[in-house]
């Protein structure tokens, strides 16, 4: 038997799988004739026939604006913006009424709660150095974690004023704070403190060295001891010599006549020239010097 070559048996089998793709698309090619049947398309007529004597019956009659115009209500004003019109009613006055309540009490614009008191130390409290302190104010610390209040004073915020004779006031809150630093110098303090630091401001005493920090505060004027502890009586000494928030503030120019006059050549005198140096004595000995 003779062997159909492979060109061929591929042909037949392309075509075999075209048929069998398009076979069931056949029915939905356009054509005249669907399963034997002729198809006729007739157009349907969608026009409006037209009214021969020009009335419809049906329509409603619109009302005459000029003979039955709609009755106005009293409040009622025109607001197209062909025709518009102001209100022929007398103008009343402009009422304030009460606010309306906010949604939520997010909306209350009420001031900020003031921060918790100072928490005293208990009887777990052991002397602890804290290094790099920085003072917040003039008898509150920050240092490791912990935020200090010093107990036995009153804290002097740097926000606070203070009146002089005159009756001008002063910053005396930032000078006293101030003060506190540029003694502390970040250097480490001793404080009787829990071993891990709270949440909240702890009140407790402090130690430079020796010195308690609350007794130098009071004893420079920086701040008010409590009455009936021992350092009222260093607060009063302190408020009789004028020092601290109890003086004047302090002075940021010098004083005027230790201000230099110029004479009548109008010639400036050099205020930053610093005096000559001697000469260099100059040995006898010559140099090198000659070998013994």
């Amino acid at each position: 038997m003779r062997q159909i070559p492979l060109y061929i048996l591929t042909i037949l089998v392309g075509l075999c799988l075209a048929y069998v793709f398009i076979a069931p698309f056949k029915g939905g090619l356009p054509g005249p004739v669907v399963g034997g049947q002729e198809v006729t398309i007739a157009p349907e007529n969608f026009e409006v026939p037209d009214d021969t004597d020009g009335t419809n019956s049906d329509a409603v009659p619109a009302p005459d604006e000029k003979t039955n115009p709609a009755p106005a209500s009293p409040q009622a004003r025109q607001v197209d913006p062909d025709g518009f019109v102001f209100s022929k009613q007398p103008a009343a006055p402009l009422q304030r009424i009460e606010p309306r309540q906010p949604l939520s009490e997010i909306g209350h614009a009420s001031p900020p709660a003031p921060p918790p008191p100072p928490v005293p130390v208990d009887t777990t409290a052991r002397p602890k150095l804290l290094y790099r302190p920085v003072a917040t104010a003039a008898g509150s610390i920050e240092a490791s974690g912990y935020r200090v209040s010093l107990d036995g004073i009153d804290i002097i915020p740097p926000e606070q004023t203070c009146a002089v004779e005159n009756g001008a006031s002063w910053p005396c809150g930032m000078a006293a704070r101030t003060a506190f630093r540029n003694w502390l110098r970040t250097r480490a303090v001793e404080c009787n403190v829990p071993d891990q630091p709270p949440e909240g401001v702890i009140s407790t005493q402090c130690k430079l060295g020796t010195i308690d920090l609350a007794a130098w505060l009071v004893e420079n004027g920086w701040a008010r001891a409590h009455d009936g502890t021992p350092m009222a009586d260093s607060m009063k000494k302190a408020e009789e010599a004028k020092l601290g928030i109890f003086g004047s503030p302090p002075a940021m120019l010098p004083a005027l006549g230790d201000t230099p006059s110029l004479d009548s050549s109008d010639n400036v005198p050099d205020l930053f020239s610093e005096p000559a140096a001697p000469p260099a004595s100059v040995p006898d000995t010559g140099f090198p010097p000659k070998p013994q």
